[in-house]
Formats: C-alpha cells, structure tokens, sequence
C-alpha cells in the first residue's frame, strides 16, 4: 500500500519501519467515532489461534526478521515501564538520538469504557518538531497493556492509523534481563530512590533503565540504548487531546 514519505519519517522517529500485525478490534478516538472496522486478517505478528479470543487474550509473538520495525512501534517508556493510568498527566522527556534532541510530552489525555468491561486509553506523545509530530497509542489497559493501534498526525497531511497488537512489554522488544539493582538520584525533579534495569537485545544493545514510583504513568525516569535516550525532565497535569482529527485507518493486511 502506498504511504506518504512524512509519516514514514514520523515513524522513523521511533526508531523507524511499520508493521503490519495479525488481528485485533479497531480502537475508537475517544473523542470522536471511528471509520468502520475492517475485518481482522493474518500478517507478520503470529497469534494463538482462537476465534473467540480478543488480541489481547491470546498470545502474542514477533516474527525474527520484523523485530526492530515491531520495536519501532513501542516508546521505550511505555515499553520498559509499569502503566498507571491517570487521565490528563503528562511528562515531559528528552528524546536524544544520532540527528539530535528533541522534547516529547507524553500525555494520557482519554479513556473509552467497551462494552466487555475493558478501558482503552489514548496516549499521546507530541514531539517539538518542525512541523509539529504528533504519535498517538490506543491501549486496552489490564495487567498487560496491549497496543492496538497508532496514529500519526503530520500537518498539513491528514492523520493515519496503522494496526500495532503486541503488548507494552512485549518481552521479544524489551530484551532479556540481565540484572538489576537500587540506585540514588541525586537531582533533578524526580531524586531519590530508584531502580536500575539492564537489558540486553539479540542485535547485542545493551539497554539501561532507570524506574521511579515519582515519574508519573510508566514510572520510567530515563532509558538509555546505543542509539537513542530518553530522559525525563518534568510532569504535571492538566493535559488535553491534541489530535482534532479521525485519522484514516490502514487495515491489516491479508496474509498467505
């Protein structure tokens, strides 16, 4: 399917790549109602197969060749941390990679109740760009997240949705442990007790995370990786939904 050379660069932004997963219900803009669903078909990212079973019931796995586009598709705050959901918090983090750095508001600014008793939240995370980026995350919440879908909105296009269905802590993304121990923050607006995390990924990256009840949403005070940082630098409430917009829904893609 064609896709425009600007968001392809937005989603470079995280790394880079779109993946075109399995199945998975369509997930509504709380604000606004969104394009009918189209039917959920087979692609890239295998499932248990279970007709009766939501996306977020069923296992999830990433084929090995689309591991970094998957990555691509999960924030390292949402993918190295704990959700707390609280509507209308934000924090701010410095996103620093190979072409510089840019600040990233992550804000949680809605919540949409279904019918099956389950809550899908609108996370978004507006990046200081020229022009303005904005990336939008819908995730049903649960002891396991589970990411549906993304959006991105470059003005003056007109905002797309691609489907995402893996899990916020999709353990193929994260990496493998490989030890943990308590650390001080000596300054800064989230100092104090903390927790340090390493990983380290198939490709051999060694990924640093340090994780503080005091950083709001994920609790991810930064993440550090070969390529790319972020760093958290401040919070607050208040936030509102920035996307104005339905965005057009690109639908999964039919498998062999």
């Amino acid at each position: 399917m064609p896709r425009s050379p600007t968001v392809l660069a937005a989603l470079a932004l995280l790394c880079g790549g779109c993946l075109e997963p399995q199945r998975g219900a369509e997930v509504p803009v709380p604000l606004k109602p969104p394009p009918t669903a189209p039917a959920p078909v087979r692609a890239v990212v295998a499932q248990a197969e279970d007709a009766g079973a939501s996306p977020g019931d069923a296992g999830v796995t990433v084929d090995p060749s689309r591991l970094k586009e998957a990555r691509a598709l999960v924030p390292a705050p949402v993918l190295y941390g704990r959700f707390t959901p609280s509507v209308g918090t934000w924090v701010d983090y410095r996103l620093q990679g190979k072409q510089g750095d840019v600040k990233v508001r992550v804000s949680l600014v809605g919540e949409t109740k279904r019918a099956d008793g389950s809550t899908v939240y609108q996370l978004e995370l507006d990046h200081e760009l020229s022009p303005r980026t904005l990336i939008v995350l819908w995730m049903v919440g649960g002891e396991r997240p589970f990411i549906e879908r993304l959006a991105v909105s470059v003005p003056p296009h007109a905002p797309l949705s691609i489907p995402v269905d893996l899990y916020s802590d999709q353990p193929e993304l994260r990496g493998v442990l490989t030890g943990e121990k308590e650390v001080e923050l000596r300054q800064g607006p989230f100092a104090g007790k903390a927790r340090q995390l390493g990983f380290r990924r198939e490709s051999g990256d060694a990924i640093v995370v340090v994780s503080t009840s005091k950083v709001p949403l994920f609790g991810v005070e930064s993440v550090r990786g070969d390529e790319m940082t972020w760093a958290a630098v401040k919070s607050g409430t208040g936030a509102t939904p920035t996307l104005d917009a339905v965005p057009i829904a690109i639908p999964r893609m039919q498998g062999q």
